[in-house]
């Protein structure tokens, strides 16, 4: 099993819309750990393995990267759910024929 980049972790958690508090307390990893692995400190393997389980089992597959692509994360939480942001729409109006300008009416003449 490949461990996620450190980069892919945090993008995890954020998707997931967990703070960092949320993850300590949830998964047992101090917030400075998290915060170290986070910001790709190497000595600490096991940490970002057990932060990877952990979004793992909260929704999160990770998608090793393949060929020229790069990894990639997707949250089983949203699958088949209809979202406004995964729906780009462009809404065409249709051209309105110009109307023809009205006569301005002068201020000094009755009527």
């Amino acid at each position: 099993m490949l461990i996620a980049p450190p980069e892919i972790l945090k993008v995890a958690r954020e998707f997931l819309g967990f703070s960092q508090e949320q993850v300590e307390k949830h998964a047992g990893i101090s917030r400075a750990t998290i915060q170290r692995v986070e910001r790709g400190v190497r000595d600490l393997p096991q940490y970002a393995l057990l932060l990877q389980h952990f979004y793992e089992k909260s929704g999160i597959e990770f998608v090793p990267p393949t060929s020229d692509r790069g990894w990639g994360l997707f949250n089983h939480n949203t699958a088949g759910k209809s979202r406004r942001l995964n729906r780009l729409t462009r809404r065409v109006k249709a051209a309105a024929k110009p109307k023809a300008p009205t006569p301005k009416k002068d201020p000094g003449v009755p009527g």
